[in-house]
């Protein structure tokens, strides 16, 4: 049986459990992957550091830092690193969004999509925002600490790399696709994903943040196109490995279709490790809330199902395995910020409080 990582009852939270704020002593979190998953984590923290905030004596730069994935070559953001050059914008974006202060009209622009069929119909304006402040500041990581300045982001966002980077899949049956978001219209199982040109080194901030973090936080997000194409930058894993830090994997609730199909949490594990080379996995975060069945059998119609796990296979690969309810509210099957957070911060502080450091 996995142990439950929260208890059910949310007053047994506020009267007797572990803090869900992060405090003056709050351990340092850094949290790694793209897409739509690493939003929502950051979302649910960025509360966390809100209602923490009156007794923090650590700045919230440097408690919490999202290392985000520029592999995205699909969309607004393919459009502009085809035209530009750049960086793909569009995570780093979501990541800064989810992080802001600024819930008005700013936040609302940064949002917004063109629409119509003029030449900027299907761009994020915040990507164009990005987009010229990367031209403005000829550095894209300095384009990006000036959108958090203007977000009033708590935190920091970082890009995983500044070398500009293509994700190249190679499938099972020895063929290989360069480009994300051409990788899961495939739908054939991947055996492993490469980064085009290498070595791209990761950003220096980024491993500096990673050397002074408690805990290193993993997704949510998929597996090959937002998680490893993070780990793959040159220095990352290794910095994860010298830091001592816990390791964490925030599993996804379902298996994604051209993806991760029939992979179970334990295979997420190992393909993990045949990525990053020396990386141990602590500890892993399941969902044990039922997702509805009506949205189970409109999911099951696009090829995703639950995502299954064994803890005696998670256990003989080094793995912690933690279940709480992280779904949120809707009919949908997607992480709750909140809940997904919570699962998080009392795990870091339960490790730092024992020394848990690895």
């Amino acid at each position: 049986m996995i142990p439950m990582l929260l208890p059910r009852d949310e007053a047994e939270l506020g009267a007797g459990g572990a803090s869900t704020r992060l405090p003056g002593d709050a351990p340092r979190i850094v949290a790694l992957g793209g897409g739509t998953g690493l939003p929502v984590l950051l979302r649910g923290l960025r509360d966390a550091l809100r209602a923490g905030e009156a007794t923090a004596s650590t700045p919230p730069a440097d408690v919490l830092t999202a290392v985000v994935s520029v592999a995205d070559d699909g969309g607004s953001s393919g459009r502009l690193r085809r035209a530009y050059g750049m960086l793909a914008p569009g995570d780093i974006r979501n990541c800064l969004l989810a992080l802001s202060e600024d819930e008005g009209t700013l936040n609302a622009l940064f949002r917004y999509r063109f629409n119509g069929h003029g030449d900027v119909t299907g761009h994020s304006l915040g990507n164009l925002i990005l987009a010229a402040l990367s031209q403005m500041e000829s550095r894209f990581d300095h384009a990006v600490e000036r959108a958090a300045a203007m977000l009033a982001v708590r935190g920091r966002v970082l890009p995983a790399t500044s070398h500009a980077v293509e994700l190249v899949a190679e499938f099972d049956d020895g063929t290989c696709v360069e480009g994300e978001s051409r990788i899961a219209a495939v739908r054939r199982r991947i055996r492993r994903v490469r980064l085009q040109p290498e070595p791209a080194p990761a950003l220096p901030q980024a491993l500096e943040a990673i050397g002074t973090a408690d805990t290193v936080v993993i997704g949510p997000g998929s597996l090959y196109t937002s998680l490893v194409p993070v780990l793959m930058v040159q220095g990352m894993s290794d910095a994860i490995v010298r830091s001592g830090a816990r390791v964490v994997l925030v599993m996804n609730l379902m298996t994604e279709p051209g993806e991760t199909d029939g992979l179970t949490a334990e295979g997420h594990v190992l393909a993990l490790r045949a990525h990053a080379l020396g990386l141990a996995v602590h500890d892993v975060i399941l969902n044990d809330a039922p997702v509805p069945e009506p949205a189970r059998r409109r999911y099951a119609a696009d090829g995703a199902y639950p995502l299954a796990a064994d803890p005696a296979a998670l256990s003989a690969l080094g793995c912690h395995a933690w279940t709480s309810d992280l779904l949120a509210d809707g009919g949908l099957a997607r992480h709750d910020p909140n809940k997904l957070a919570r699962a998080v911060l009392r795990l870091a502080e339960a490790r730092r409080a024992s020394g848990g450091r690895a």
